[in-house]
C-alpha cells in the first residue's frame, strides 16, 4: 500500500541574515523569480496553509501534487543569472507529516539544482538536505560557496534556473502534496514588473478622452466594463486609456495637480469633472474582478497633431503657448510635468502603461521613462518604438509573397518579431506589421515563424539586463476600432491564438472595438466562445496550425517545369527543425545537398518528410508527380 503523505517546503531565511533577499513569496505575492514549469507533477498557487501555528504562519502558499511519479520537479527562472557562487546560499524551511520512523533516505531527501536552461544536466549543481524529524518544521540551508560553475555555464551566461527535486531517487511509486510558500537567497533578484502577464489573455476597452469623452458620456462605459467582468471571467488583463487611443492630447481625468489644462491650455483637452469619474469607476470595476488594468499613452503629446481641425489647431497653438510661457520652451518638459500629475493620480489603481507613438514624443524617451519610474518603480512598460522583423540565415528580411490563394494584395509583407529592443520594456508592444502596410494579424507567417519562437523563449532580455514578457497585442478587425471593418479572426483561429501563447507563458490581448460603450456584439461572440473552453478542465483541444493552402514567402518556390498543380505547391515550415511537409502529396522526391550530391529518396506518395538525420545546412528537394513534372525546393535545416 502506498504511502500518502504531506510534504510542506518553505523557503526562507534560516537567520535574520541583512543579505537574504525574499524572491519567491506566495502569501505576499513577491514573484521575484517566476515559476517556469514543473516536471512530472501539478503546480498551483493560493492554496491555504495546512499547518499555520509552526514558524510559517501565512495564510496561502503554492502546492505541489507528486502522484507516484519518479524525479518530480519544479522549475523557477532566474531574473538574473548567477555567475559568481561566492557566499551563495539559498536557505528554505520545511515540514513533513510523515511519522519520524516512516522517514528513509530517499522520502526525506530535497536536493536544489542550480542550472542553465539551454544545457544539459551534467553541468548542473545541487545540494541535497534531508528531514531529520517528521510532523515539525525544520529549517536547511543550501550553500554553494565551495562549487565552481563550468566554463560551459559561463560562456552560456550563468545558472539561470532553479530547480527543487523532491524525494530524489524514490523508485515506490510515492504519492504525495508539498508546499511551497517562500524562496529566499543570497543575492538580489529583482523583480519582473510583467509578470502578471504570463499565461494571461486579456481585451481592449478602448474609452474616449477630453471633449469627447463629454460627448459619449451617454455611453454606459462602466456597465461595458461589467459586461467584461461577467462575460469573461477567465480574461486575466484590460488594456484601456490614459490618453484618446489616437491623439495624445485628449484625456481621460480632468484635475491634474501641477496644470489647470482646462484653464490655463484648453478646455476641450479634458472632461468635466464628472465624467472624469468614468475612468476611475471602469478601473474599480476591473480591479475589484481581480482584473490587471494597463492604460494606453499616446506620448506624442499635444504638439503632434493627428487630425487637421480647427478645434485641434487652436489646442496647439495654446500648447505651445503654454509650454513657451510656463516652461521656457522646453516641451519635453512641459509634456512630461503634465504626464506626471496624471500618473500620480492613477498610481495604485492601474498595472501597467503601454506607449504609443514614441517617435513622436517630445525629449528623450529615457527621461520620460526615468519620470514614470520615479512616480511607480514597479509599474509595467511597454514601449512601441522600433520595429524588428523577421531575417533568414543571412540575415536578410523574410516577405511574405502571398497569405493563400485568393490573396489578391499584389504586395510582399515583413514579418513583424516580437523581441526586446530596448532597455525599458517590461512587456513587447505586439503590435503587428500597421494594418494595410503588411501581414495582416492573423497571417499564416506569424504562426509559422513567430509563435514558435516565442514558445521557445517567451520571456527575452536587452543585453541581457532585463526581463520582458513577449505579448501580441493585435486588432480583431482589418481596421484598428472600427466597428464596421471587416473581421480578420474567427473563433478558431482566436482561441488557437490564444492557448498557444498562454500555453507558454507568454500574453495576448485582442484589440476589441467597443461601441456605446460595450465591446461588438460579434466580437464578444468570439471572446465568449473562447472563455468558456479556457474555463473548462481540461481545456478543449485547438485545431492545429497548418499553412494555407497558396500561402508562401518570397523565393521560397524555385521552379524548374512548373504547372497549375505545383502552383499550389508549398514547402512549411522553413526553417526545418525535424520535419516539413508539402501542401500536396507527391509522387516521389529526392533531397540534395548544397553541393547537388543526392541526399535521400521518398519514393511513396506522401506529404510529410522526415530530415531529422540531416546536419544542419542548405538543402534542396526535387519533387515529383505522378505524371513526372519537377519542382526544386529550397531549405534550410536548423
Amino acid at each position: 500500500m502506498i504511502n500518502k503523505i504531506i510534504l510542506i517546503i518553505l523557503f526562507f531565511s534560516l537567520t535574520p541574515i541583512a543579505a537574504q533577499q525574499v524572491w519567491y513569496e506566495n502569501s505576499s505575492q513577491t514573484n521575484n523569480i517566476r515559476f517556469s514549469n514543473t516536471q512530472k507533477g501539478l503546480f498551483t498557487t493560493d492554496e491555504t496553509n495546512p499547518e499555520t501555528t509552526g514558524i510559517n504562519t501565512n495564510a496561502s502558499v503554492s502546492k505541489f501534487v507528486r502522484d507516484g511519479q519518479e524525479n518530480s520537479r519544479i522549475i523557477f527562472d532566474l531574473s538574473v543569472p548567477i555567475t559568481d557562487l561566492t557566499s551563495n546560499t539559498i536557505a528554505l524551511k520545511a515540514y513533513t507529516s510523515i511519522q519520524t520512523s516512516d522517514l528513509n533516505t530517499t522520502n526525506s531527501r530535497i536536493r536544489l539544482f542550480l542550472k542553465n536552461s539551454s544545457i544539459g544536466g551534467s553541468s548542473n549543481l545541487y545540494i541535497q538536505a534531508n528531514f531529520s524529524e517528521g510532523e515539525t518544521w525544520e529549517s536547511f540551508s543550501f550553500n554553494f560557496d565551495q562549487e565552481t560553475i563550468p566554463s560551459d555555464v559561463l560562456v552560456a551566461g550563468g545558472y539561470d534556473q532553479i530547480m527543487i527535486v523532491l524525494a530524489s531517487g524514490d523508485t515506490s511509486g510515492l504519492t504525495s502534496t508539498y508546499y511551497i510558500d517562500t524562496i529566499s537567497g543570497s543575492f538580489e533578484q529583482p523583480l519582473r514588473n510583467a509578470l502578471f502577464l504570463s499565461g494571461s489573455w486579456g481585451v481592449r476597452f478602448n474609452l474616449n478622452g477630453g471633449y469627447r469623452l463629454d460627448n459619449s458620456s451617454n455611453d454606459d462605459w462602466v456597465a461595458g466594463a461589467q459586461n467584461i467582468v461577467d462575460n469573461l471571467p477567465a480574461v486575466g488583463h484590460v488594456i484601456t486609456n490614459f490618453t484618446h487611443p489616437a491623439h495624445g492630447y485628449y484625456y481621460t481625468l480632468r484635475d491634474n495637480p501641477y496644470v489647470d489644462i482646462a484653464n490655463e491650455i484648453h478646455p476641450d483637452m479634458v472632461p468635466t469633472f464628472e465624467n472624469e469619474q468614468i475612468i476611475l469607476d471602469v478601473i474599480d470595476v476591473f480591479k475589484n474582478s481581480g482584473k490587471k488594468v494597463i492604460l494606453y499613452l499616446n506620448g506624442a503629446g499635444p504638439g503632434h497633431l493627428q487630425g487637421n481641425s480647427d478645434r485641434e489647431f487652436e489646442i496647439l497653438a495654446a500648447w505651445e503657448n503654454y509650454y513657451t510661457t510656463e516652461f521656457a520652451g522646453d516641451e519635453a518638459l512641459a509634456w512630461r510635468t503634465l504626464v506626471k500629475g496624471y500618473l500620480e493620480r492613477f498610481q495604485g489603481l492601474v498595472d501597467g502603461y503601454w506607449l504609443d507613438n514614441l517617435g513622436n514624443l517630445p525629449g528623450e524617451l529615457s527621461d520620460f521613462i526615468a519620470m514614470i519610474r520615479e512616480v511607480d518603480p514597479n509599474i509595467a512598460i511597454a514601449t512601441n518604438g522600433n520595429s524588428t522583423y523577421l531575417t533568414d540565415e543571412n540575415g536578410d528580411v523574410l516577405y511574405v509573397d502571398t497569405d493563400a490563394t485568393d490573396d489578391e494584395d499584389p504586395r510582399d509583407y515583413r514579418i513583424r518579431n516580437f523581441v526586446i529592443n530596448d532597455p525599458y520594456m517590461d512587456f513587447t508592444a505586439g503590435h503587428p506589421t500597421p494594418l494595410g502596410q503588411g501581414a495582416p494579424p492573423n497571417s499564416w507567417a506569424y504562426e509559422e515563424f513567430i509563435f514558435p519562437l516565442i514558445a521557445e523563449s517567451p520571456w527575452g532580455t536587452f543585453d541581457g539586463n532585463k526581463d520582458a514578457i513577449k505579448h501580441y497585442f493585435c486588432p480583431i478587425r482589418d481596421r484598428w476600432s472600427v466597428a464596421s471593418a471587416d473581421l480578420v479572426f474567427e473563433t478558431e483561429q482566436a482561441y488557437r491564438f490564444v492557448r498557444t501563447l498562454t500555453d507558454v507563458g507568454a500574453a495576448i490581448t485582442y484589440s476589441t472595438t467597443i461601441t456605446d460603450g460595450s465591446i461588438t456584439d460579434d466580437e464578444m461572440a468570439i471572446m465568449e466562445a473562447i472563455n468558456d473552453r479556457i474555463v473548462q478542465t481540461p481545456k478543449p483541444d485547438y485545431i492545429p496550425y497548418v499553412r494555407p493552402e497558396g500561402a508562401y514567402l518570397v523565393g521560397e518556390i524555385l521552379s524548374v517545369d512548373s504547372n497549375d498543380y505545383f502552383e499550389k505547391l508549398v514547402l512549411y515550415p522553413n526553417p526545418v527543425n525535424q520535419n516539413f511537409s508539402l501542401s500536396k502529396e507527391i509522387s516521389s522526391a529526392v533531397i540534395y545537398n548544397a553541393n547537388g550530391q543526392e541526399i535521400l529518396k521518398f519514393k511513396s506518395n506522401q506529404a510529410s518528410f522526415d530530415v531529422s538525420k540531416l546536419v544542419e545546412g542548405v538543402y534542396f528537394i526535387k519533387a515529383y508527380t505522378a505524371t513526372s513534372e519537377i519542382q526544386v525546393f529550397k531549405f534550410i535545416k536548423q
